[in-house]
């Protein structure tokens, strides 16, 4: 299962060897770790939300929890130490690009700032709302992760805006293609 504040798998801790460690005293000098808050700290920290109501819209606290933030080192040392800063003030799941207009109208008639959610792999801030008077709403398209067209002649293949690249491949797999390519953030890109 992927970490709540970073990369990896909450089921995986590899110590730092001593030597590791050594290496780092005598290259960047001792330092005191951050604290390492837990998901349910950070839920507390959750103010209300501005957003009106919509069945669509999730303000749940864990929710806009995982969908503060990108992967950049300030965005991980934010989730380690609880220190987020800006909340989105919900979270809405589009299936289909009828849900994406629904929320694009629920958007625009209620001065909505939205932003578009992937795999939540930003290192530039694009993905973390900024403190402001508008409200917030994050749409994340992971559940538009579908194949949509195979054109077998140009081998062009059109998916959904939230499909990761591991699901990417296993769906032309099993057509007997492949995209070939293996970004760093593969898994969740």
């Amino acid at each position: 299962m992927r970490r709540w504040n970073g990369w990896g798998d909450d089921q995986f801790n590899l110590e730092l060897p001593k030597e590791g460690q050594r290496f780092l005293d005598e290259r960047v000098g001792s330092a005191v770790p951050l604290a390492d808050v837990s998901l349910e700290q950070v839920c507390t920290q959750v103010p209300d939300s501005r957003l009106p109501p919509n069945p669509a819209c999730i303000d749940a606290a864990e929710d806009r929890v995982r969908h503060a933030r990108g992967q950049s080192l300030a965005d991980w040392l934010a989730m380690r130490s609880g220190d987020f800063g800006v909340f989105p003030d919900g979270v809405a799941y589009p299936e289909s690009s009828l849900d994406v207009q629904a929320l694009l109208q629920y958007a625009d008639e209620n001065g909505i700032a939205l932003i578009p959610y992937g795999g939540g792999t930003s290192v530039a801030g694009h993905i973390n709302p900024v403190a402001g008077d508008q409200p917030v709403l994050t749409v994340d398209m992971g559940r538009m992760n579908r194949l949509i067209d195979l054109d077998r002649e140009s081998q062009i293949a059109t998916f959904g805006a939230g499909t990761p690249g591991p699901l990417v491949e296993s769906q032309l797999r099993a057509l007997g293609y492949t995209l070939g390519h293996f970004p760093q953030s593969f898994e969740l890109s």
